[in-house]
């Protein structure tokens, strides 16, 4: 099975964030969420997230990985495949993405309202 990518690994140090800094192995992340590491791989393996990796292999996880296991983990939970659950965090990544669209095409429009209502002042 082909693995999709959540975003892209090719980022360069400067490129991180805290939160999307790689920094946790895969024992750590373990520990933290109470899943056995096979558990985190086989998510890997279905394409439900992509750890960074070490020149040795190794996986390091971000906080911002962490997050969406926390999510993924809920969903599996709740009886969803991963198949579901890949789907329902891609239709969450687009909900979000269209959210912001809305709030810069309301800005837009109050900005515009405000230019008219402005020149209609001064024409009167």
């Amino acid at each position: 099975m082909a693995r999709r990518s959540r975003y892209s690994r090719e980022r360069k140090p400067a490129e991180y964030t805290s939160a999307t800094m790689p920094k946790y192995s895969i024992g750590v992340v373990s520990q933290l969420l109470g899943l056995p590491p096979q558990v985190l791989r086989r998510y890997e393996a279905a394409g439900l997230l992509e750890p960074a990796r070490q020149a040795g292999k190794n996986r390091l996880y971000s906080d911002q990985d962490i997050e969406l296991l926390q999510e993924i983990v809920a969903l599996s939970e709740e009886g969803v495949n991963a198949v579901g659950i890949r789907y329902i965090l891609e239709m969450r990544r687009q909900v979000i993405v269209l959210q912001q669209e809305v709030r810069e095409a309301r800005k837009s429009q109050e900005r515009s309202d405000n230019d008219q209502q402005g020149r209609s002042d001064n024409d009167q």
